[in-house]
Order: C-alpha cells, then structure tokens, then sequence
C-alpha cells in the first residue's frame, strides 16, 4: 500500500534523527550524573550556573579515558591485557558470541585493519556480470609459479565480519580500482552495504595496482 510505503520512507528518514537526539540526551544525563557524583564525594557544591556545564567536563573525562585505553592497548601490555580479557569473555556463553559480534562491528567502523591494504577495488564475482568489493594485497610477480606475471592478490571480505574472507588470485586486467578509502570500504562492508561511502572520499582511481 500506499500508505504503508510513505510511513516506511517517513520512518527511515526520522529515525537515525531520533536515536541521534537520544543518545546526546542520555549522554548530557550520564555526563551531569558522572560529574555531580564524584564532586559530592568530594564535598563540593555545585553552583546552579555552572551545572550546565558539567557534562562539558564529563565529556573532556571521557575522551581522556578513552583515549588512555588506546594508548594503554597499542603497547605490549595492553595487548596482552585485551587478549586475556578476551579470553575470559569467551568462556561464558551467550555473552562471548554478543562481545564478538560488537567487536567485530566496532573494529570495522572505527578501527584499522591489522593488514594494510594498498586499495580497494571490484572483481567480477561470484559470476559475470556481478562485482564483489575486494582490497589489494600485493602483486604476485613471478613468485607463484608456474603463474605468470599480471597477477595480484587479493582478499574478498565477508559481510558482516571482513576478517571471514578469502583469497583471490587474478589477472591484473579484471581488477577495477575503486576511487574510495579501504576505512570506507570497510564499513560498507561491516554495514552489510547500508554505508555507502561518502561522495567526497579521496580520489584514488589513478594510483596503480
């Protein structure tokens, strides 16, 4: 129906504005909370005027706290702190798959990909006529022979988990060159396709494979 299609349309389109409204709501509320709750353990009264401005502090805190994390995960002992924490989650079920799946999402939106892909381009895949999304490795050369040279490898994610991929070996011709970022690639991928990338992403079309 009709109808049904403008509510579905209409739907799509305040959505994402209210969980946006939402989430910067509760945040502000958390912020206020988080903020007023340690100065009381303190003993220091809050003045009305300034109240307002404490989820601004609680805000500076956070992003302190956060950033502290990745500096503390980016070293030996993080590392090795996450691994374990890892670990520990696994062995409770229901709660380890929910971590796994949060943590994949979350590596694909805002993380780096363990290895570096030079770019993203298309194949023509699984049949022709039809493109799966890839990320260039490396040209092959004359190291796997008896191959010629003109091939490359690549790596064709998974959606929604990237790191489920497989490899792909093929001729440098049927590689198209995608003028978007891997980062952007990456969350198209880990979005299942709702995140396209963005119409500004950096040009690299002409960077050779």
């Amino acid at each position: 129906m009709r109808v049904e299609r403008y509510f579905i349309t209409g739907l799509a389109v305040l959505l994402p504005l209210f969980v946006t409204v939402w989430l910067v709501a509760w945040f502000y509320a958390e912020a206020l909370r988080l903020v007023t709750g340690v100065l009381a353990l303190f003993g220091i009264a809050v003045p009305g005027w300034l109240a307002p401005w404490l989820p601004v502090f609680g805000l500076g805190l956070a992003v302190l706290f956060i950033t502290g994390v990745g500096l503390l995960a980016s070293n030996w002992l993080g590392r090795n702190l996450v691994r374990f924490f890892d670990q520990l989650v696994s062995l409770i079920p229901l709660v380890r798959d929910i971590y796994r799946a949060v943590k994949q999402i979350s590596t694909g939106l805002f993380g780096r990909p363990e290895m570096e892909f030079s770019r993203a381009a298309l194949i023509e895949y699984p049949r022709r006529g039809s493109y799966a999304l890839c990320f260039v490795v490396q040209n092959v050369g004359r190291r796997l022979s008896p191959l010629p040279e003109g091939y490359t490898v690549v790596v064709v994610p998974t959606s929604p988990v990237p790191a489920s991929g497989f490899v792909l070996i093929v001729p440098n011709e049927e590689i198209i060159p995608l003028d978007i970022r891997v980062d952007d690639a990456l969350r198209f991928v880990v979005s299942v396709g709702f995140i396209l990338p963005p119409e500004e992403a950096s040009r690299l079309a002409g960077r050779p494979i």
